[in-house]
């Protein structure tokens, strides 16, 4: 599936922004926009981000649950008449979103010794797919050496 759809808290700040809050199950996620319009944009990206956990660890992301408006608030020990508020489905289409944020490639510039650039060449290597796969093996080397040691 691609894209995803979840309930979302929108609390009325008193500076006119709003702050964002989405259900347990998704770590507790929130965000906040100087109005209602960059609230729902930031809502969209936290949910991608959040999303992206969940599959970077292989994981199925959660069903949507129901939000309740007053317990949300009681979890925050706010009382019904302290703030304004209303629940709002937030969707994100996290494939077109992550290759757009999250796997979007740059470009880097570097150096290699010229013997090993035209013995490349000869053999028709990719350069930059080769330097991916590396980069992506020693990132999941540290990762999983700094998770020992913490």
């Amino acid at each position: 599936m691609s894209v995803y759809t979840y309930p979302a808290c929108f609390f009325e700040e008193e500076d006119g922004g709003y702050t964002v809050i989405f259900q347990d199950s998704l770590y507790g996620a929130a965000t906040q926009g100087k109005n209602i319009e960059e609230s729902m944009e930031m809502a969209m990206d936290c949910l991608a981000l959040v999303l992206d956990d969940f599959i970077e660890e292989g994981k199925k992301p959660p069903e949507p649950e129901e939000l309740d408006m007053k317990k949300v608030m009681k979890g925050l020990g706010l009382e019904d008449e302290e703030c304004k508020g209303f629940i709002n489905y937030v969707s994100v289409d996290y494939e077109s979103y992550s290759k757009e944020h999250f796997r979007k490639s740059v470009k880097k510039t570097l150096s290699i010794p010229q013997l090993l650039d035209k013995k490349a060449k000869e053999l028709g290597l990719n350069f930059s797919q080769i330097l991916q796969e590396a980069l992506e093996k020693e990132i999941k080397k540290k990762e999983k050496k700094m998770k020992k040691v913490g």
